[in-house]
Parts: structure tokens; sequence; C-alpha cells
């Protein structure tokens, strides 16, 4: 699975909250986003358990996140200099190529500033180098648009939109002392761990330079740690609240691409220390995607792992997995065929589980 998918499946399966999908389709998924679908079959899981006075809670807590999304989509686009007039042009071009709900049915504004959220950060990845109007142009095709679809929606974001998008602003570097435990209080070493205990442990430095080229945009406020001598953890801030700042998912940037029992050595020290390697599977890109690439999935058993994860996650497994990239990853897979050597891993906890034709996608 692609890091962006990777990053926004976990975070998304773990906020529960509120999501218009936009139907067709759409190139990188950034900024604030959550999942209907998920959010509905997660009360009607609580309304069977607990009878009608859970249900009414689960729905007062619904429109609680509901409104939390609203005021993060307005702050997120006000934070990229992007009002409601871009908004609406950028939804009048979406609904004109199929971007948008449905032929005959225009987008809400609400509907158009999510949309938006996820321009903006296809406008900065391709800025950061992270990815091409051509590659972008081709993932949208892959999802389903026309070729003249999705040039429009191209021009348009190139012309019209991407020139008014501010760049990423990341907080200063806070001043640290680096005295923290090698363990958290759970028996985690970093997936799993609080941003608090991160920053003890670990060198924070600057994501714009060390991280945004390989791994693309972030969905919250992104973090990067040096580890070891070229070695850079990427990650960012979750922004669902019940994560309480635990990194979850993290991506593992090399300076140059190393042999893969480097990187199972980097990715076991970030693991609790019980975690033992019991798979490895070939990846294979989805059959939409315009990039021909591979990545090697790696699967983790860890008791404590489970231990860390509680409270964070709904169904919480003692278990972890990593894909390893020999380029890189992005929405659209893997670049380039998976070597042996690594350049970057995407670390998240649970068990990276096959597709329905029983292959792991990058």
């Amino acid at each position: 699975m692609s890091l962006s998918r990777m990053r926004h499946a976990l975070t998304a399966a773990l906020v529960a909250s509120a999501l218009v999908t936009l139907t067709g389709c759409g190139s990188d998924d950034d900024g604030p986003r959550t999942s209907a679908a998920e959010a509905t079959s997660s009360a009607e899981t609580a309304d069977a358990a607990t009878g009608e006075s859970a249900g009414a809670s689960d729905d007062a807590a619904a429109d609680a996140v509901e409104e939390d999304d609203d005021a993060s989509t307005l702050e997120f686009l006000k934070a990229a200099g992007i009002g409601d007039g871009l908004v609406n042009d950028l939804g009048e071009v979406g609904d004109a190529n199929g971007y948008g709900m449905d032929a005959d049915t225009a987008t809400t504004l609400d509907q158009r500033r999510l949309f938006a959220t996820t321009q903006i950060g296809t406008c900065r990845n391709v800025a950061s180098g992270h990815r091409s109007w051509d590659g972008v142009q081709n993932s949208d095709v892959g999802g389903g648009a026309s070729e003249e679809q999705a040039a429009a929606m191209a021009d348009f974001l190139r012309g019209d939109f991407c020139p008014h998008v501010k760049p990423l602003k990341e907080a200063p570097l806070p001043k640290q002392t680096l005295d923290g435990p090698e363990e958290d209080a759970k028996g985690g070493r970093g997936l799993g761990s609080t941003v608090a205990w991160w920053d003890a442990r670990y060198q924070r430095v600057t994501w714009s330079e060390a991280c945004a080229r390989q791994t693309g945009q972030p969905m919250g406020e992104p973090l990067a740690y040096r580890i070891a001598k070229g070695v850079v953890v990427c990650a960012d801030i979750p922004p669902a609240k019940s994560l309480k700042k635990h990194l979850i998912s993290v991506d593992v940037v090399f300076a140059a691409p190393v042999p893969a029992d480097r990187a199972d050595e980097v990715v076991l020290s970030l693991l609790p220390a019980d975690a033992t390697t019991i798979g490895r599977s070939d990846g294979v890109n989805p059959d939409w995607s315009p990039l021909e690439g591979a990545c090697l999935s790696n699967d983790f058993n860890s008791a404590t792992m489970e231990k860390v994860t509680t409270g964070l996650e709904k169904d919480p497994e003692p278990a972890a997995h990593a894909v390893y990239y020999s380029d890189g990853a992005t929405d659209d897979g893997a670049v380039g065929p998976y070597t042996g050597k690594v350049k970057q891993a995407v670390l998240a906890t649970g068990t990276d589980e096959p597709g329905f034709d029983g292959d792991h996608s990058c």
C-alpha cells in the first residue's frame, strides 16, 4: 500500500468521523479528511450493542467531530491562502469534469472545501518535486477520469489554483534535552509512542528539507527526527484527538538506498523489543496505477504492540508491518521496481492484509 493511501486509511479508520467522498477521481488525498461510511458503521455497531441511549450518545459525539472537522478544514484552507472564491472556482471545474457527486448534482460549498484541501496537497507535492503534473493527470485517468477531464483539472490547478497556494508553514524546531528512556511506559520504542516520547529521544530536524520530496504532504503538523546517521523518520501529528498525539504510522527515509537487512535493523529498533519478523510478501502496484513498480511487505509479531495501541485503535493487534520501497512511494504506488535495497520504509501498526486478488498493494 502506498504511503499516502496507507496513512489516510489508518487515520480515517481511527478517527471514524465524517467525510463527503467525491466520486470520479481526485489527485492527492492531503489535508483533513474523514470517512462517512466508517462513521456510520461504527454508530450502527454501537447501537446494536448498547441500545438507543448509546446511539444518542454516538450521534452527539459524531456531531461534535463533524464540527471539529469543519473548523479544521477552514483553518487548513486559511493557512494555505485559499478563500471560498477559489474553492468555488475549483468546484465548478470539478463538477464539469466528473470530480463531483454526479453529473446532475452540483457539489455544496462544504464538499468543495474538502476537495480543495486535497488539491492543495497536490499543488504542494508538485512544488516539492514529490509528484509531476504528468503523474497527477495519469493518476486521475487511472482513477476513472477521461484524458480530457484530467487535463482540464490539471490545467486549472497549474494555472489558476496552485499559484495562490502558500507553502506549508512549519513550527520552529523545539529545544530538546534528549534524555528520554529507550522505551515508553507501555514498552513502545517509537511506533505508537507519543510525540513527547519522540521529542525526548531523537533530534528533530526540518521536515520540509528532510521529508517533503520523499514522502509528500502530511495530514497534520509535520515532524521529522534524525534517528541515526543517514536515517530520518518522517511523520505528522494525527489530527484525531483519539490518538492523543501518538504516532501510529511513520516513514523511515534513508539518505541512500540500503540493504534490506539494514532496513530491518532500523525498523525493528522502532518496534517493541519482542518484535520478530514473521513474513514477507512481494507487493505490486494496483492495476489502475500509471506507474510500473513493486515493493516488499514485511509483517512483524509483537505481543507488546497490542498493549501499546490499546486505547488508540478499535481492535488493537499484536502486530505491525513495514512496506519497503527501493525508490519511493506515491498515491499511485511504488516508483520503480523493488531491487532488494530500501530507500523508504512505511511503518504502521497492524497487519498488512492482501487485497481481494491476494496481492499486497504498494
